[in-house]
């Protein structure tokens, strides 16, 4: 591209850390970056982002006869810190098809896990384990039991970091009425609710299921569960319930539960999904087929820290359009500007057609795009496994698209607060190879806005875990490190000369933003060829240092540009400089 004719596009990101030039993200998506395929199946897995920008990896994993627990961590580079194949947490049998799990990295950057097993006889019970950054097991060997009552079928835990630096869990118990049972644990792996967990029970003969969990203030939590009669198939008077419970384990908002929704109409098997608004309060998601037997629409409610219920009764609708299902919703919040990316599953009313649409809610429950965005139209191929991710007033949202031939891609698209797309192209394409892909997990670097997403993927045999990592720009592969220099407010944009010059074939360029923008340093040859963007974030107000590696092109004189955009795409500032490369 001539540097005359060129045109910059807004890409939204945050600036990243030094990293090593040798990242193990692999640019190319028909292979991925390995997580482990060993012999026979891994799958369930789990997802987990730290602090520091490395990634948790979790699976049970068939490889010995019998289902295991393995864990796997990747740097911010990609680079694998265990084991090749992952180290193994638990032997203990398991069972990977019938029920959920669940896996957080705190703020120590440890790993905790939950999982049942029959460890103790014929019936599941929960458990839960510490792993330390360098694969240590904190809590033993065989981990903390959570519950005190074996041989009692207790499924799906989940777990949250609170705010004062321990955990709590929550999972389902019995089999009818179906209780919930919750338990405190500190870093050390103690109880901090007594030697057994509380227990909720309806009281009466209605079953609480689909536990789900998020961190609020002051040590709290807010917890969601389902609540119905009759069978787990055919379930009646099904309603959605929330609570918030203190750091001593105390009901918040009311002396038993409040009501999310109330209409009773949804289907068995149905999982209603739980998200942290990140201001201490929680985002709802459900669909139900209140307006017909026969199509099915998405809702999503938000309740704030103190319980008030921020959006109408019984949620908003994800879309007006009253002729097609509107299937498993899922969300994002955002905030900086107190608004919600929702995407789901769209299919015409005898479900031959299907497609993938996006949504933006307001602070006050009002949808902004009209009956939504379709990122996937109607057609033949069928699209789920899908999440959203929220940074910078923008949505990644990522889905598994298979077409009629069996072909499984992984793909993912960069919507912007108007609804317009920002990547090149609107879709990129995570994964490229044809495979049978189940279940997708997803985390947003907050600092660099690196996306990770993991997948199970049957390329080799029953199952592996792959991942792939995608940049703010919607480029695969190694990052771009940056430094801070200087976080203090520059009275003026500037592009300094790099050092040292001539260079070979490493130098430095340093720069300054009086205000949050766009930031894109692009090196181009002396012709105006477009040679390599070495930044392209958004950038707080500040003074930041990147380094150009030249290694892969050949001596001569070159031209790095500095340009700077506000969000809305105007011109803040552009300066040119030379460098000369000798080798």
């Amino acid at each position: 591209m001539k540097l005359r004719y060129f045109k910059f596009f807004t890409l939204i990101f945050l600036f990243a850390p030094v990293i090593s030039s040798f990242a193990q993200w692999n640019p190319n998506t028909s292979v991925n970056t390995l997580v482990s395929d060993e012999t026979g199946e891994q799958s369930v897995q789990k997802l987990a982002l730290c602090p520091d920008g490395s990634t948790y990896y979790s699976w049970f994993d068939n490889r010995g006869g019998s289902y295991a627990v393995y864990l796997q961590k990747l740097d911010v580079n990609g680079n694998a810190q265990f084991t090749p194949g992952g180290i193994l947490i638990s032997s203990n049998p398991q069972n990977s098809s019938l029920v959920d799990w669940d896996m957080i990295a705190d703020n120590n950057n440890n790993c905790i896990l939950t999982f049942t097993d029959i460890r103790s006889g014929g019936q599941i019970n929960p458990f839960a384990y510490m792993v330390s950054p360098s694969g240590t097991q904190m809590w033993g060997a065989n981990g903390i039991t959570l519950s005190d009552s074996v041989n009692s079928f207790q499924p799906n835990p989940k777990v949250v970091q609170t705010s004062d630096g321990n955990f709590v869990f929550f999972w389902r118990i019995g089999t009818g009425p179906q209780k919930l049972a919750l338990q405190k644990v500190n870093s050390a792996g103690v109880k901090q609710w007594g030697t057994s967990p509380v227990i909720w029970t309806s009281g009466t003969n209605e079953n609480y299921d689909w536990p789900a969990i998020v961190p609020s203030d002051n040590g709290s939590v807010i917890v969601m569960f389902s609540g119905y009669t009759g069978s787990f198939i055919s379930p009646a008077n099904y309603r959605i319930y929330s609570q918030k419970v203190s750091s001593t384990g105390a009901r918040v908002w009311n002396a038993t539960q409040d009501t999310v929704y109330s209409l009773g109409r949804i289907s068995g098997f149905y999982t209603p999904r739980l998200f942290s608004d990140g201001n201490n309060g929680a985002v709802y998601c459900w669909h139900d087929d209140r307006n017909s037997v026969n199509l099915t629409t998405g809702y999503i409610q938000r309740k704030n820290s103190a319980g008030t219920v921020l959006f109408p009764v019984n949620g908003t609708a994800v879309s007006g359009n009253t002729t097609n299902n509107h299937f498993s919703p899922v969300a994002a919040y955002m905030p900086a500007t107190g608004e919600t990316y929702v995407a789901w599953q769209e299919a015409n009313s005898g479900q031959t057609q299907w497609g993938f649409y996006a949504q933006k809610i307001n602070s006050s429950g009002v949808r902004q795009w009209g009956d939504g965005i379709a990122i996937q139209s109607l057609g033949t191929d069928q699209v789920g496994l899908y999440t959203v991710m929220t940074r910078d007033t923008s949505a990644i949202i990522c889905f598994n698209q298979s077409a009629p031939s069996n072909t499984n891609l992984i793909k993912a698209s960069k919507l912007g607060p108007s609804g317009s797309y920002h990547w090149p192209g609107n879709i990129v394409t995570a994964s490229s190879i044809s495979s049978s892909k189940i279940r997708i997990n997803s985390v947003i670097n907050q600092t660099n806005g690196n996306s990770v997403l993991c997948w199970q993927d049957k390329r080799l045999d029953g199952g592996g875990i792959y991942a792939q990592n995608i940049k703010f720009d919607g480029t695969f592969g190694p990052l771009t490190g940056i430094t801070t220099i200087n976080s203090n407010i520059p009275a003026n944009f500037s592009l300094m000369q790099n050092y040292p010059n001539p260079f070979n074939p490493v130098t430095k360029i340093r720069y300054s933003i009086k205000t949050s923008a766009d930031v894109n340093i692009t090196v181009y040859d002396i012709l105006g060829n477009k040679v390599e963007q070495i930044v392209s974030n958004f950038q707080n107000a500040g003074t930041y240092e990147t380094e150009f590696h030249a290694e892969h092109i050949a001596s001569g004189i070159y031209i790095y540009m500095l340009s700077v955009e506000s969000a809305d795409g105007g011109k803040l500032f552009t300066e040119t400089k030379k460098m000369i490369l000798i080798k």
